[in-house]
């Protein structure tokens, strides 16, 4: 009788373990699940950064109205204005990054890329013309955001089209020393976005394509992470060449919204 008993689970024993069509089979079920579950997982990383890049914006959109309040409401203005506002100094070395005070960031020289985190986008993937096609414009210029070039930047604008000439000469008369009650809508009026948002503002094509896709960090065809001067964030489609839209404008003054409406769109190309 015992003998039998022994006989009996020494049997069921050797059945305990798999055999390889089952292991097969639950490795197949491992490998759907993950094809299944890994895209919306992705999306849900890409809100997530689009998320802490609106952060971003946010806090450097308040950093700007403290910088104004101190400067008797100037817009910062220089050759690399647009770049060289604030952030670590990045491959290019630009210097004086005046917003940085205004973020705690009180040693200029001693900002390193992961003091400066406020100006990176965790999207950044790069697309800039003349770097490397993947290089973060965080690493090259210091921080992932271009400021509105009619707001903060050169104290003139280049002419977008044969078509603006008039325009852009009228607008760079009045960029020099522009100050904060001269702008109208500032609640619609764009401060800051995304490094690529810019792109809309090159009146020629680029010469790799990859270069502008690799620029949309936020998965959408022109569409970018923008903060307006009231300290507003919106994920915005930002037209090609247009000064006025309905739901924003990138020109600080009113009265040359109605020859801005005539003129702008695309460039020829």
């Amino acid at each position: 009788m015992l003998n039998g008993c022994f006989e009996t689970r020494q049997g069921e024993d050797s059945r305990t373990g798999f055999t390889l069509i089952e292991l097969l089979v639950v490795v197949s079920v491992i490998a759907m699940l993950l094809a299944i579950l890994l895209p919306s997982l992705s999306k849900v990383r890409a809100l997530a950064n689009r998320v802490v890049c609106g952060s971003n914006l946010n806090g450097l959109a308040e950093a700007w109205t403290v910088y104004l309040n101190d400067h008797e409401g100037r817009f910062y203005q220089g050759i690399r204005a647009n770049l060289d506002y604030g952030g670590w100094k990045g491959i290019k070395g630009w210097w004086p990054r005046p917003l940085n005070r205004y973020v705690g960031l009180n040693d200029p020289n001693g900002v390193t890329e992961t003091d400066a985190k406020v100006f990176c986008c965790p999207s950044d993937r790069g697309g800039i013309p003349g770097a490397f096609l993947r290089e973060k414009a965080y690493y090259v210029h210091g921080t992932s955001y271009q400021t509105n070039i009619f707001l903060i930047g050169p104290n003139h604008c280049d002419a977008f089209s044969d078509n603006t000439t008039v325009l852009d000469q009228k607008i760079s008369q009045r960029l020099p020393n522009l100050n904060r009650d001269e702008v109208a809508n500032p609640s619609r009026l764009l401060l800051i976005g995304d490094y690529g948002w810019i792109n809309q503002w090159t009146p020629r094509p680029y010469p790799i394509k990859e270069w502008k896709d690799l620029a949309e960090w936020h998965g959408k065809v022109d569409c970018h992470n923008m903060a307006f001067l009231d300290g507003r964030v919106e994920f915005l489609n930002i037209r090609k060449g247009d000064y006025v839209t309905d739901e924003y404008c990138v020109l600080p003054f009113q009265d040359l919204y109605e020859l801005a409406r005539k003129v702008q769109g695309p460039a020829e190309q």
